[in-house]
């Protein structure tokens, strides 16, 4: 964590380079990526599983990358009535969500000329779910949910394969069957991006990726947009919280947690109009960090990309957060408007 005292624009100039991330770790990672996707489009299977042993730690064949059967069913008995019931009730919102959403086909007639707009369902969709460090089932719900609503044919399921079992997570194969995936691959991270955007053996090609993932996977899809089509390039969680006296500590500590958890290389940063309440959230977050699940990830979190900045006047906070323009902005504040 770094801590700046900020008192003029200049202050806020020389922290412009630190939120921008670090270019030689980016060049790194590009160039990693790079040459994944090329092994996984000239060698197909045969890289995948070789990557999955290498990054995972889970020994594959071609043959018993996708979820079988027996998985299938194993995995709708693991999962407990009281959370099945709960991502029931989340899928049952999520669809009237995105019913909303639908477009329809429409077309007029001008004068004998028939103009309009045709709405299709893609054919083909592989959702990217994280695995590994953490379990989003709400992320299948979420991915694969508004493609079955479109009428999407076929969705494709991806996710790194746990290391215990050498299968998906039970809680994400039950989320996938409720939404509709019929096909799910223990393959994750860039190599599987590429083995949805070129197909391999078994995988199949698939004509748009969508979901989360870390820098990895982020610049896996940016690399291969273009081949296929990407809902958008989301790297790790960012998030910034403005505060002043008057906000409660422990929740401004909760909220960065739930980001920071995600993934080591998540940006946090905590922008305060008061030194007291900054030094506050500094010494409750480091405390309750020490007995706090995912206290590893955190830790390396908290160390490696994480900012707070005291301010006394309310135009440079705002400067400061437009600077580093997060994915997710939190004002705790006494008087928000």
């Amino acid at each position: 964590m770094q801590y700046f005292n900020i008192k003029s624009l200049d202050d806020i100039e020389k922290l412009s380079d630190l939120f921008s991330g670090d270019s030689v770790m980016q060049d790194t990672i590009s160039n990693s990526v790079r040459n994944i996707l090329q092994d996984v489009k000239q060698h197909g299977d045969s890289a995948c599983v070789g990557y999955t042993k290498k990054f995972d730690g889970v020994d594959l064949t071609p043959q018993n990358q996708e979820v079988s059967a027996d998985e299938w069913q194993q995995a709708a008995a693991n999962v407990d009535g009281e959370l099945c019931e709960a991502l029931e009730f989340a899928a049952k919102n999520i669809r009237i969500f995105h019913e909303k959403q639908k477009h329809s086909s429409w077309e007029i007639e001008r004068d004998g000329v028939v103009l309009g707009q045709r709405i299709k369902p893609i054919e083909r969709v592989g959702i990217y779910v994280p695995g590994g460090r953490a379990k989003y089932p709400s992320t299948v719900l979420m991915t694969a949910l508004p493609a079955h609503i479109a009428g999407v044919e076929e969705i494709v399921m991806v996710s790194p394969p746990d290391k215990e079992t050498g299968t998906i997570d039970s809680v994400l194969l039950f989320a996938a069957k409720i939404a509709g995936v019929k096909r799910v691959f223990k393959c994750g991270g860039a190599q599987a991006v590429a083995a949805l955007a070129y197909g391999t053996e078994t995988i199949p090609r698939t004509d748009k990726i969508v979901g989360p993932g870390n820098a990895w996977v982020a610049e896996a899809k940016r690399q291969v947009f273009g081949t296929v089509g990407i809902d958008l390039i989301a790297g790790p969680s960012e998030v910034a919280i403005l505060v002043d006296a008057n906000s409660v500590t422990n929740w401004v500590v909760q909220d960065l947690f739930a980001q920071m958890e995600h993934d080591p290389m998540t940006r946090c940063l905590v922008v305060s109009l008061s030194e007291e309440k900054a030094q506050d959230i500094i010494k409750t977050l480091e405390k309750q960090m020490q007995t706090a699940p995912r206290s590893e990830i955190l830790l390396q979190a908290w160390q490696g990309n994480s900012f707070v900045c005291f301010v006394e006047k309310l135009n440079h906070a705002v400067e400061i957060l437009n600077r580093f323009a997060p994915e997710h902005l939190q004002i705790m504040v006494d008087k928000p408007r």
